[in-house]
């Protein structure tokens, strides 16, 4: 078994906008990020493993924190656990 650190996922909702600037802000500093409509996935990179996690505007709800890939969070998140 690996005890590999995994990456960290946090599950967004808000307003496309902001989601938007989110991703950009992210994006910038190296980790990956993907919106569709009112959610978006933000994943911190494996080697960020113990990172301080971020704080998310008024207008943003953090709908969950998962530690799997950034396609497999996405998946979940946009379409459904599972699917």
């Amino acid at each position: 078994m690996s005890t590999d650190p995994l990456p960290t996922n946090y599950r967004l909702v808000g307003p496309p906008d902001l989601l938007h600037d989110l991703m950009l802000d992210f994006r910038e500093i190296g980790w990956q990020c993907s919106v569709h409509r009112w959610q978006a996935v933000i994943t911190a990179p494996a080697n960020e493993s113990g990172h301080t996690a971020p704080q998310w505007s008024a207008e943003i709800t953090l709908a969950g924190i998962s530690r799997t890939d950034h396609g497999t969070a996405c998946q979940d998140h946009f379409l459904g656990p599972g699917v």
